[in-house]
């Protein structure tokens, strides 16, 4: 069994499943947010305080540009690396702000992330 990314957990596929060595599991974020945007017949609204952005923890996705749901994300979710190298508070994990012009892949080392 192929383990998950450290922003992710192994969940079992089968509820029966008591013990991951033995039967099929999927990885699922840690943090969940509530899916919004994308090209559905009825469009969800985030709850006050979020809004509805590309969820950067899938970053190879073209998101709401071409109809992928987002995340409601906090209008105010703590920032992380940069410069200063923040990291963020215990429980979340530091990505890179999609589609900010710095890419931390190509040369940018003090790119801004968002906690998620």
């Amino acid at each position: 069994m192929a383990d998950c990314p450290s922003d992710q957990l192994c969940v079992p596929d089968s509820p029966e499943c008591t013990n991951l060595n033995n039967c099929l599991g999927t990885c699922q974020f840690r943090n969940s947010y509530m899916a919004c945007g994308g090209f559905r017949s009825q469009p969800v609204k985030c709850p006050s305080g979020t809004e509805c952005r590309d969820d950067p923890r899938v970053p190879e996705s073209c998101g709401l540009a071409c109809d992928v749901p987002g995340i409601c994300m906090p209008k105010k979710a703590p920032s992380c690396a940069g410069f200063a190298g923040r990291a963020c508070p215990k429980g979340l994990q530091c990505y890179d702000v999609l589609h900010d012009g710095c890419d931390p892949q190509n040369g940018g080392a003090d790119c801004i992330g968002v906690c998620l």
